[in-house]
Parts: C-alpha cells; sequence; structure tokens
C-alpha cells in the first residue's frame, strides 16, 4: 500500500540523515588532536510476507515465499582507531601514542571514573602534576620514590613533579660504581692517552724531565656537596740509573704484571702517578699518615699499548698487589683514594657542618692508553656532585619520565601507564576527545608502552585525526543523493494516494 511506501521513505530519510550527521560530525573535526572518524552501516528493516514457500513436490518445483521490505535502519555507528598522523610540537609534554592503546585520565586523587584519550596535549600544572589542561583531570601513572625507582603495580595514581625539585649532593665514592663490564667497583675513571715517546725518551736518557710528565684536574666531591679540586700527575717509572725526577724502582722492563683476569702478561711502559690536593684536603696513605699528596702508585700497559693492571708496588707486581675483577679497589691493587679531611681544618669547623666521612674511592685506568701520539689523560667520570635544581624533563618511549637537574645529574621521576581493550569499539565517546570503558569495551589493561600489543610514546608531538576529507565528501554525495531519492518515493507514494482518493468524482 501507498501508506507503506511512506513510511518505508521515511526511515531511509532518517537513516541517511543520522549518515549526514555522523559525516559533517567527522568533517567538523578534521582538525580535533586525537580525533578518530565514524562510519555507518545500515541494516533492513522487518519484512511483511504476503506468501509462504512451499517445497518441491514429484509434479512441481516448490514455490519461493514472498516478502516486502518494510525499510532501512542504521545497524551501527563504527569507529575507525586507525592512528592518524603526529604533528610535531617540540613540547616536550606532548605526547602522542605510536601504536595501539590510550592515555588515562582521572581526577587527582585516582578515586574517579577514569577516562581514557588518544589526545596527549598534557603539561604541568601549578602544582607540578602532569595534566590534560581541556580537562582538569590528570595523567595516570606511577612516581618515582626519592632513589627513581618506579613500582609499576596496583592503582595508578597522578604524576607528581614537584617545582623546585632538588638532587640530593653525594659525595665522590657514594654514588652509582662505575668500571669495565662485570666490574662496577670504581668512583672515578680516567681515559686518553700517555705519550709512549715520553717514556722512551726517559728511559733512553736515564731521567724524567717535565716535558714527559702529565697532569691533569679532576674536581671530587665531600657530602655536603662541596667541590675539590685534585691534581693527578703521570710521570714514566723509569729503571735505569740516574732518574732522579721519578723514583727507581730497580725493575728493569719488559717484565711479568698480572692482569685483572689474574693471567701474566708482559707489561712494557709502567707509569707512576700521584694524586695532590689544592684546597687542604688530606689523604690517608693506608699506613695512617695523612698529606695532602698521595704516595706514588703504578699503571702498567703491554707492548700494545693497552692497560694491564694497576699496583702499589713498582716491583714486578704479583697478583697479591693488583687488582682482580670483582674485587673492591685497595691500597695494595694502587687503585684507591682515601679522604682523611676535606678541605682545610678550617672550613670544617663547629661554625659549619663538616662534610660526613665518606668511603674510600676506587679510580680506574681501564680506558687509558699508552700510545706513540700526544697525551690525553683525561677524566672520564667521577660518581659525586653538589646539589642541584629540576631544569627539564624529558619522556622516553616507555613513558619513563626523567628528570635533569642543574647538577647535570638526571633522575626518573615516574611513567605515564597505557591502557588497551579488548573491543575498542565498544568505548563509549563522551567527548572532549575522551572514552569511557562500557560493558561491550572489556576491562582495561593497563601497561608500559612498548610491550606487548601496546604502541610507544613519541614526546614532543601530537597525533591528528584521521579524517579523510575526500572519503568523507564521497561519502555525502551519496548519502545525499540516497536521502533525496527517498524523499523521491515518498513524493510517488503521495502522488499515489492522491490518485486513489480521485476515484470518486467530487473527492
Amino acid at each position: 500500500m501507498a501508506f507503506d511506501s511512506l513510511f518505508i521513505g521515511v526511515s531511509g530519510l532518517d537513516a541517511f540523515q543520522n549518515q549526514i550527521d555522523v559525516i559533517s560530525n567527522n568533517l567538523a573535526n578534521v582538525g580535533t588532536t586525537g580525533f578518530k572518524s565514524q562510519n555507518v552501516n545500515f541494516e533492513d528493516l522487518l519484512y511483511q510476507q504476503q506468501s509462504f514457500a512451499s517445497a518441491p513436490t514429484t509434479t512441481n518445483g516448490g514455490v519461493d515465499g514472498q516478502n516486502v521490505g518494510l525499510g532501512v535502519k542504521v545497524g551501527s555507528i563504527d569507529t575507525n582507531f586507525t592512528e592518524g598522523t603526529l604533528e610535531t610540537t617540540g613540547v616536550n609534554t606532548n605526547l602522542a601514542l605510536n601504536g595501539d592503546g590510550f592515555f588515562v585520565l582521572n581526577n587527582n586523587t585516582g578515586t574517579g571514573s577514569p577516562t581514557y584519550t588518544r589526545n596527549g596535549d598534557f603539561q604541568l600544572n601549578s602544582q607540578g602534576t602532569l595534566y590534560d589542561p581541556s580537562s582538569g583531570l590528570s595523567v595516570m601513572g606511577y612516581t618515582a620514590n626519592a632513589a627513581g625507582v618506579i613500582t609499576a603495580s596496583g592503582t595508578p595514581g597522578s604524576i607528581q613533579i614537584p617545582l623546585g625539585l632538588t638532587s640530593q649532593a653525594v659525595a665522590t665514592g657514594s654514588g652509582t660504581k662505575t668500571g669495565p663490564t662485570g666490574d662496577s667497583v670504581f668512583d672515578v675513571s680516567y681515559g686518553g692517552n700517555l705519550n709512549q715517546t715520553n717514556y722512551a725518551t726517559a728511559v733512553s736518557n736515564g731521567a724524567v724531565t717535565s716535558g714527559q710528565i702529565t697532569t691533569i684536574s679532576t674536581t671530587i666531591y665531600d657530602s655536603l656537596g662541596n667541590a675539590h679540586l685534585v691534581d693527578i700527575t703521570f710521570q714514566p717509572q723509569i729503571s735505569a740509573a740516574g732518574g732522579t725526577a721519578a723514583p727507581y724502582n730497580g725493575m728493569s722492563l719488559p717484565a711479568v704484571v698480572t692482569n685483572t683476569a689474574g693471567s701474566a702478561v708482559t707489561a712494557a711502559t709502567e707509569w707512576s702517578y700521584t694524586i695532590t690536593s689544592t684546597d687542604g684536603t688530606l689523604f690517608n696513605d693506608g699506613a695512617g699518615t695523612t698529606s695532602s699528596s698521595t704516595t706514588p702508585q703504578y699503571v702498567f700497559f703491554n707492548q700494545n699499548g693497552q692497560f694491564i693492571n694497576t699496583s702499589s708496588s713498582a716491583n714486578g707486581p704479583t697478583t697479591a698487589t693488583t687488582h682482580q675483577a670483582g674485587n673492591q679497589p685497595s691500597a695494595a691493587s694502587g687503585d684507591q683514594l682515601t679522604i682523611a679531611q676535606w678541605g682545610n681544618a678550617g672550613d670544617n669547623s663547629t661554625t659549619t657542618p663538616a662534610p660526613a666521612p665518606t668511603g674510600p674511592i676506587g679510580l680506574d685506568f681501564s680506558d687509558m692508553t699508552s700510545l706513540a701520539g700526544t697525551s690525553t689523560a683525561n677524566t672520564v667520570s667521577q660518581n659525586g656532585y653538589t646539589t642541584g635544581t629540576l631544569s627539564n624533563i624529558t619522556i622516553g618511549a616507555s613513558g619513563v619520565i626523567t628528570g635533569a637537574f642543574s647538577n647535570g645529574e638526571q633522575q626518573v621521576l615516574g611513567q605515564v601507564v597505557v591502557a588497551r581493550f579488548q573491543n575498542e569499539d565498544g568505548l563509549t565517546q563522551i567527548g572532549s576527545s575522551q572514552y569511557e570503558q562500557s560493558a561491550n569495551s572489556g576491562l582495561a589493561q593497563l601497561g608500559t608502552a612498548g610491550t606487548g600489543a601496546l604502541g610507544t610514546i613519541t614526546s614532543g608531538s601530537l597525533e591528528q585525526s584521521n579524517v579523510s576529507i575526500s572519503g568523507e565528501f564521497t561519502k555525502m554525495i551519496f548519502a545525499q543523493n540516497a536521502y533525496t531519492a527517498n524523499s523521491k518515493s515518498i513524493n510517488v507514494a503521495d502522488q499515489d494516494l492522491q490518485t486513489a482518493v480521485n476515484l470518486i468524482q467530487g473527492g
């Protein structure tokens, strides 16, 4: 009947108006950060059965049933979660997910209902909280403890990065140990080259001159963060008589020296080193004597100019007087510096808190060489530092937030958590580029960016909308023509009704 055609046409108008609305919303959000476009899928409505089907017989092939459709409806509106392009902003708190996942937002206490977003336009507020400025919600994650350790378990909370955060001073000898692989027991590491030609000249002349001596400076720190400058002087340890500038050791090179692995190696060059304070700091020589200058210790290199070992003995050191891999530095192995007093005694009076005593300082020379060439000896690293103030933060691909301090140190401050869902199409859109968990999305699965199926985080970038303008305009042309066609069917149904009414003369 024409009445059915009217309502069928209306269902078409409603359905394609919904599609035009969705297309318009997609186009309106073409510049919305992290926006995901939607697509409308249609389904036919119920059918009116006008005749039933009959089964085949021996004389008849059977008759198909006759069904007349009653219109169309919107079956589903799906969200396209493909990743949008990343735009570089240069703002280190702007985050983009490269792959699957959502950032988690909640109130400051983490007690509300969390929401999820791909829009990583985050900032630090006046309390140092990483948050979404458009909604005021905090970015969820884990805050590191004072030692920079993250416990990524339990319910995540807001990430706090206090303004004016300071890095506590650490005395040289108390910080993170360094050294060769599997032998991280040292506090100060030296590198560069000691000119082997200078050594050969000193041996040839039977004496060490000032031109064959190399002196470098190193700054070490006490427990209060005070800097103390010391000089390290390297000079050839010659065996020929008449060497007045260096102690005569009575040893004739080449000789056998035990390396850190306990193997005998032929030493070709031997250098003594002495550490001298310039500010009144006193050293303990291990025998109860304190002085502003240490007793000579010795560094040995093989015939290829590569480091062998250190020792406190200049006379053919053995296993007992050389460093062994994994052992702590010691006075006997010639790689330990012990502080008896930091700075001048007057600087440590009762009016100024005295620096706390520090443990022995281990000295690592394994990165040094003794090759024919310019002397380039230098200090590679030392593990003490003064106090510092947080000056910048960086966020890595795994969401770890690292703080850079004015003293050159870095410390882990926290980590951004990322969520994913078994059925992300089931999420409920609530506006502001945010989603909520629904009965059909599954529970949020929290994890670390870059692990499992979760994408990595790109700092200093934002994800753009994934709307295709050309694709939306094409769908709009189709929807507009389909809408017009359905309006025509309503017009025809109206004309049919008018024709039926006019069958009776006079109306």
